[in-house]
């Protein structure tokens, strides 16, 4: 593995935060594009990166690292005001490289030929990408081809609309792809545009995000998907639908605000949900953003876009021929979907379409501003996604609690349905004997060997101070169902599970998983304390990160500290070694009352602390009738609850707490904050 060295300095006193200007940027491209050149088929049409096949086989593969680099190349030809550019004393002819390509690509009597665009292909997200790249540098490409190579390319791109596309995200390419034919005056289909953007305002969900299909996958494919492609839209044919696009314009700019409160301080954010293969893909809509002449988050959103690639170029994500590998920081094979090949990593450079941005343009001429988390510890929700985000500023650390996102396939399960996902703490992504870590969820075992965790769910609640779900014992107890209620805290956890089980269930539940690139994964057991209703803890630890779990009730083992895997390619997505802490309880046996209850802590934190010292978040726990009550090492106090404990008003504190409240904070300045269950404010 090998990353970019960048030779251009750091100017702090424009970027305060990253460091980065315009020239990084630039300077990361031509580094990304050389190898590029290298990896090229002789006619330059295809890319053959070496790695794995997709399940759309080699043509669309090769295709694909195509068209994806192009989407980096195209952003610098509209603004660098030449064909090539010079690195390490050689001369790249990026222009000409291109023109070659997409010229083989389309012509069906050459060998490189890409093939025909057929139902639900590849082809059709790559041919939006190559539509944008054309329109973007079109006085270095397009307006150089000759008429009739202009009109076969044109007609390779209109064979994409007598084809079938996937009902999701998908109809947007053919949005663009019809744009692009429209814009260059060549034949298009207006009533795909039409239906199509009428279609996909089907899965908005409000506050700028979308669910992906008819289930609600929710993830980053909101940036890099919907708002993008619908910004190229809006820059394409806006001003055919002006009301329209000016909704659009608005959606992105409650999705981007949202979207800041999950950057860590550093430029991380949590990794969640498929294909973050994409890595830094999720800066993609601020450049289509500023191109559109918007500018009150600029600022802000300068920040999010440096923090955010730099985060990833300053590791080690390039294979040693300089290509992006496939995975998260290193290459991880675990975390691979059947789509995914070895050009598939470059739909992170859609972030480049900033180069398209020239140098006088306010986006690189405003100062970064500060993200949520440069300005301290806080607590966001985004209801309508399911997502509550604390921000820890002390550490400066994101942690995700997710009680709605998931995907239609239940092997993306640690992708979408942990409980949390945080940044310093990845998830496991390694199956073994067909199993996943139970890294920060609950799982649950009808025979101790075939381990589950929730797939589909119910949201009950969402707020800043946490989440809750309903759910089904997938796969272990077909009549059986589950509730969990999350309250979260700065860098503590509390969730509380009421369990209906319909036969004897192993369960587990692990904390994060602590990670590391050299150091041995330290345990500690945690002792209980009983007359503080403390029951028994363990921590895993390494590098200054400390993951532990602790019993608050019910549970019967705190099980030692093992390390899940180690091999050069990680269990986990961005550790080489990692280990997740557990605790283990057995439900459903006959003298079991139902619901079986649990509750636990978590506490993920970056710092000097001790794991004892990280157990001592809570001083005191007392579970009773469906009710948790615990006091935080500051002297705040929370209560927690079961959907059905909540179905009746109850007193803490002095306060008298409504129905369907699940969870209520009282912070030491008497400050007040609850989760009250959706339909019950």
């Amino acid at each position: 593995m090998s990353r970019i060295n960048l030779s251009t300095p750091f100017d702090f006193a424009s970027s305060a935060f990253s460091g980065w200007k315009r020239e990084h940027w630039e300077e990361s491209f031509k580094h990304l594009m050389v190898p590029i050149f290298a990896s090229a088929s002789p006619l330059g049409s295809r890319q053959l990166i070496p790695g794995p096949r997709s399940h759309h086989g080699r043509l669309a593969d090769e295709l694909e690292g195509f068209t994806r680099s192009f989407i980096m190349a195209a952003p610098w030809l509209a603004a660098s005001g030449g064909d090539s550019f010079r690195l390490d004393g050689d001369t790249y002819d990026v222009a000409a490289f291109y023109r070659r390509g997409i010229l083989a690509g389309t012509d069906p009597a050459s060998p490189e030929y890409w093939g025909d665009p057929v139902d639900f292909a590849q082809h059709l997200v790559e041919c939006a990408s190559l539509a944008w790249g054309l329109w973007l540098s079109r006085a270095r490409i397009w307006d150089r081809f000759t008429a009739d190579e202009r009109g076969r390319v044109a007609a390779y791109l209109y064979a994409c609309t007598r084809v079938k596309y996937h009902p999701n995200n998908w109809l947007l390419f053919n949005v663009v792809t019809n744009a692009v034919l429209k814009r260059f005056g060549m034949p298009y289909r207006q009533e795909q545009i039409d239906e199509n953007l009428v279609f996909c305002d089907r899965m908005y969900l409000g506050g700028g995000w979308y669910q992906d299909g008819d289930v609600p996958r929710i993830d980053y494919y909101n940036a890099w998907a919907f708002h993008y492609y619908y910004l190229m839209w809006a820059i394409l044919d806006g001003d055919s639908k002006p009301d329209l696009a000016l909704a659009h314009r608005e959606k992105a700019r409650l999705f981007l605000r949202s979207f800041a409160y999950l950057m860590a301080a550093d430029g991380e954010t949590p990794c969640f949900g498929r294909s973050e293969i994409y890595r830094f893909g999720f800066v993609a809509p601020i450049a289509l953003f500023a191109m559109l002449g918007e500018e009150d988050l600029a600022g802000e959103l300068r920040t999010l876009a440096d923090l955010g690639v730099k985060w990833f170029l300053t590791k080690d994500v390039l294979t040693e021929a300089g290509h992006l590998s496939l995975g998260y920081v290193g290459a991880c094979n675990d975390m691979l979907e059947h789509y995914s090949c070895s050009g598939s990593p470059y739909w992170a450079v859609k972030a480049f379409n900033v180069l398209a941005l020239p140098a006088d343009h306010p986006f690189w001429t405003v100062p970064e501003s500060p993200l949520p988390i440069h300005k301290g510890s806080f607590s966001a929700a985004i209801p309508e996604a399911g997502l509550t985000i604390s921000g820890d500023g002390p550490s400066g650390r994101i942690t995700l609690v997710n009680h709605k996102a998931r995907h239609d396939k239940a092997e993306y399960n640690d992708k979408y349905t942990k409980f949390a996902y945080a940044t310093a703490f990845t998830y496991q992504a390694r199956r073994i004997y067909g199993n996943s870590d139970c890294d920060a969820v609950l799982q649950f075992s009808a025979d101790g060997a075939a381990w589950h965790q929730r797939w589909t769910m119910e949201t009950l609640a969402c707020s800043p101070l946490g989440g809750a779900s309903r759910y089904p014992l997938f796969e272990a107890d077909g009549e059986g169902s589950a509730t969990t209620t999350t309250l979260m805290r700065g860098d503590v956890l509390i969730h509380l599970h009421a369990i209906r089980a319909t036969r004897t269930l192993s369960l587990r539940e692990g904390g994060f998983a602590a990670g590391s690139s050299g150091a041995e994964i330290r345990g500690e057991s945690i002792a209980a304390e009983e007359d503080r209703g403390l029951g028994p803890g363990v921590s895993a630890s390494a590098d200054g990160r400390i993951s532990l779990i602790r019993s608050l009730w019910g549970w019967q083992k705190a099980a030692g500290v093992e390390n899940f895997a180690q091999d050069r390619l990680g269990a986990n997505v961005r550790w080489v070694r990692s280990a997740t802490p557990r605790l283990e309880a057995i439900a459903g046996q006959p003298d079991t009352v139902s619901p079986f209850h649990l509750a636990t802590l978590v506490v993920a934190r970056v710092g000097p602390d001790t794991p004892r010292q990280a157990a001592g978040a809570l001083t005191t726990a007392e579970f009773r009738n469906g009710e948790l009550r615990v006091t935080f090492a500051d002297g705040a106090c929370a209560l927690i609850r079961t959907p059905d404990a909540a179905s009746v008003p109850a007193s803490f504190l002095g306060r008298r707490i409504q129905a369907g409240t699940l969870a209520f904070l009282l912070e030491t300045d008497g400050r007040e904050s609850s989760l009250i269950e959706s339909g019950k404010k």
